[in-house]
């Protein structure tokens, strides 16, 4: 007879949810998920990328903080009926549903990708209108059937070579303003990445494909629908 054992590892949320059932019970009345009403989460559409071969895009009249990298610009589209927030800044916000102790993953956004060069996610903007905006926030608002364009620097080791690459960027989202532990209790955010597909509930993925980074236009953006490069 063969003894099948499980490897469970208790999650933080878990153990927040453990010590709630030391209260006496009161009947409530339970809501229903806010997701499950809302038809999913986000999608994203990749734009373009380029190359950052200097330090132009992070001093004088362009301070966008885009040091030598690659700059992506991505669509966020909220195909559902209740507005949503994606969580697209370098905040290292603890995931809430990562192990309890060492290490404590966070809900970053991460690439995962297969190139000769890897990218790391670095300063996100706001891109409207062809034309780079604010820094991003914490949690940015999608509304409801709406999306955002943003443009990102992912740079790693200050490289900038030209590149081909195949890839996605996970990126985690929900219903409520600050991803703080246990604020959207309905998302189980674990695993979250650099996991393989099917990511947890709460996390979503923009796939990426394209041949080469040509340099960026004089705009510090790559060309494309959404954007004016200058040249």
């Amino acid at each position: 007879m063969t003894e099948q054992r499980e490897d469970r590892r208790i999650s933080r949320r878990t153990i927040a949810k453990g010590a709630a059932w030391a209260i006496p019970a009161v009947p409530l009345v339970v809501a229903t998920p806010a997701y499950a009403t809302s038809g999913g989460g986000p999608n994203g559409v990749f734009l373009g990328a380029c190359k950052q071969p200097g330090n132009s895009c992070n001093t004088g009249q362009k301070p966008y903080g885009f040091i030598k990298g690659y700059t992506f610009t991505v669509r966020i589209n909220n195909p559902t009926a209740l507005d949503l927030y994606v969580y697209p800044t370098i905040n290292n916000v603890p995931n809430p549903d990562s192990p309890a102790g060492p290490p404590v993953e966070t809900m970053n956004p991460y690439f995962v990708v297969t190139s000769s060069v890897p990218f790391s996610y670095n300063t996100a903007r706001r891109f409207t209108g062809g034309a780079i905006g604010v820094p991003l926030n914490t949690a940015e608002l999608v509304p409801a059937g709406g999306s955002i364009t943003i443009i990102i620097n992912a740079g790693q080791q200050g490289n900038s070579a030209n590149t081909d690459a195949v890839g996605r960027l996970d990126m985690a989202w929900g219903h409520t303003e600050y991803p703080v532990p246990g604020s959207d209790p309905d998302h189980p955010y674990w695993p979250g990445p650099p996991s393989s597909p099917p990511l947890a509930e709460g996390w979503f993925s923009i796939p990426f494909s394209f041949p080469s980074t040509p340099p960026c236009g004089t705009d510090c953006a790559p060309g494309g629908d959404e954007t004016n490069t200058g040249a």
